[in-house]
């Protein structure tokens, strides 16, 4: 009787678990349909807004683990994508370089080098197209590797050089920008040249300094101080507040810079940067200059390397740097640095199809996008960066682009580029509320009528969403960008 009882008991706790798991596993059920109802729901209100009404948008979210289309609008059209292009470009780098490879700056000496410590020939630098030769992994110091380089040379017992500081950029070629990208912005820091040795960002950084008396010509801070530009400074101090206007600009195919307006006399410091013209003599004068100041004689001058030309291989190597391609997608990324995006499209076109030039890297991100399922015919890709208006990509290619990279082997370098809610890059005073602060990571993009956010959602049931929102052709940015932010908002309201 007893273990007639027992058998019973154990039968209805056995059914009781079964009842509970159904419930359970019916009310997981519900709420994923929930979710996804949901969802749909507030995005379809979303895309309602009349703000919408001549714009052109398109979004695209899919469920990374279960490889499923949680929402679709206009996911297959073609849009401009603008710096969502740089998705591609260090997706592509990623895939075919890895986030250990190497950019190797090599400072070597060409000729003899005699006991009295004259150099009877040249300093060569051979480029290798590395954007990080700058401050920014040094505090700041922009001079920090170039100093390091002429230490080096004093190091090697060399005093005067009779020859050339020659940059050797011939790893690219000299295409500097892009024909497609707006000509009354190529002294811009977003217009930055790309160039087979680079220095600074291609850039000169412009402090405008507050002053105390009205019409005193506005003081500067310049960096780094060089001849290699001249700049012609007539804004002037005003006590108006509101009269407080300047610009700041390069004449076209040389390197005078122009300051004129007026600048508010307790206005804080303002730091602008102005791209330079033939960007790898701008290193190797600013070497050359440096050489001389810690005492070493240059009887030659600072000049490119014949066109056509490089250097022998057969070079006393004095000193190398080196940096990597993790580092510089996390730059491309966070910060939206088209010049570094430039830089990786002609560093693929020179490492895998033996060409540094853009359309060799374009060759090279087509080929990617083979890999994960479209054809040349299906998209265009004009630059590396996003500033030309010609890149037309859809919703559906940069989400199967994301749900990719989230299960590749390098996809966390990718993952940790991108810009975090509340945290930084362009998402740094969006999404800000603690709910959602960290949950996005996504790359935010803008150019004239085109604002574009893809990337990834956080969910607190391990899943990963990968989402793409393109609009074109809109007359308020700040009305699109609250949109974006509603929809991933939405995303995280529904799949915590």
């Amino acid at each position: 009787m007893w273990c007639c009882r027992f058998k019973i008991k154990t039968c209805l706790n056995t059914f009781a678990l079964l009842v509970v798991f159904c419930a359970l596993f019916a009310a997981f059920l519900e709420a994923k349909i929930t979710s996804s109802d949901d969802l749909n729901k507030r995005l379809q209100l979303f895309l309602k807004n009349p703000s919408l009404k001549n714009v052109s948008c398109g979004v695209s979210i899919v469920s990374v683990n279960k490889n499923s289309s949680l929402f679709n609008y206009r996911n297959n059209d073609l849009f401009s994508v603008a710096s969502n292009m740089k998705l591609l470009t260090t997706a592509a780098a990623l895939e075919y370089l890895g986030p250990d490879f190497e950019y190797k700056t090599t400072v070597g000496a060409r000729g003899t080098i005699a006991a009295s410590g004259e150099l009877c020939g040249d300093i060569v630098i051979k480029g290798s197209g590395d954007p990080n030769i700058s401050g920014r992994f040094y505090q700041g110091n922009i001079l920090a590797i170039p100093e390091s380089w002429a230490y080096a040379v004093r190091s090697k017992g060399i005093r005067v050089i009779t020859g050339d500081i020659i940059a050797d950029d011939t790893i690219f070629d000299r295409i500097y920008t892009h024909p497609n990208w707006p000509e009354n912005q190529l002294s811009e820091w977003y217009c930055a040249p790309s160039c087979g040795l680079a220095f600074n960002d291609n850039c000169v950084d412009i402090t405008l300094l507050p002053g105390k008396k009205p019409r005193d010509v506005v003081k500067l801070l310049v960096e780094p101080r060089t001849s290699y530009f001249t700049i012609s400074n007539t804004s002037v101090y005003t006590s108006n507040k509101k009269e407080h206007l300047y610009s700041i600009s390069r004449k076209p195919e040389t390197n005078e810079i122009l300051i004129k307006g007026k600048f508010w006399v307790n206005a804080s410091p303002e730091k602008t940067w102005v791209s330079v013209h033939n960007p790898s003599l701008y290193l190797a004068t600013v070497f050359k200059e440096i050489l001389e100041k810690n005492g070493v004689e240059v009887r030659g001058n600072a000049r490119l390397i014949d066109e056509g030309g490089a250097a022998e291989s057969d070079l006393t190597v004095i000193t190398q740097t080196t940096s990597t391609m993790e580092q510089t997608i996390l730059v491309t990324n966070k910060q939206s640095q088209n010049f570094y995006a430039e830089q990786i499209l002609k560093t693929l076109g020179a490492q895998i199809k033996g060409r540094g030039t853009s359309e060799a890297g374009i060759e090279v991100i087509q080929d990617f996008m083979s890999k994960i399922g479209f054809q040349p015919g299906e998209y265009r890709i004009d630059d590396g960066c996003g500033l030309s208006r010609d890149n037309r990509l859809s919703p559906k290619m940069m989400t199967t682009l994301l749900a990719h990279m989230s299960k590749h082997s390098y996809g966390r370098v990718l993952w940790n580029s991108l810009p975090t809610s509340g945290i930084d890059g362009g998402l740094r005073r969006r999404m800000e509320a603690p709910k959602y602060r960290s949950k996005i990571h996504a790359k935010t993009g803008y150019i004239a009528r085109t604002s574009t956010l893809s990337g990834y959602i956080d969910t607190t049931t391990g899943d990963v969403l990968a989402f793409s929102i393109l609009m074109n052709n809109f007359k308020n940015l700040k009305v699109m960008q609250n949109i974006q932010d509603d929809i991933c908002q939405a995303m995280v309201d529904c799949y915590q």
